[in-house]
């Protein structure tokens, strides 16, 4: 198991139900946005895992977990406004 994915676990552990939930919209949502390639590596693809390190990525998670505690989230049904798909 990558690190990445132990400490997430490890943050799961310690964080509430209701938290939970939101992250769990908020990453089904970064996948939904993810191009499959990127998820399946076994693709080709445009994703350069030296533009996006692995620090930014942490620290993004990070910041969006703080945000999600603070109660700074968004209703699901606004988080499709403005995308025209």
């Amino acid at each position: 198991m990558s690190q990445i994915k132990q400490r997430l676990l490890e943050a799961i552990e310690r964080t509430p139900e209701s938290i939970l939930e939101q992250t769990l919209t908020f990453l089904e949502f970064l996948i939904s946005r993810t191009p499959a390639a990127a998820i399946a590596p076994d693709f080709d693809s445009d994703f350069d895992s030296d533009t996006d390190s692995n620090d930014q990525i942490l620290a993004d998670l990070k910041a969006s977990f703080q945000q999600a505690k603070a109660g700074q989230t968004f209703p699901i049904e606004e988080l499709w406004d403005g995308i025209n798909v």
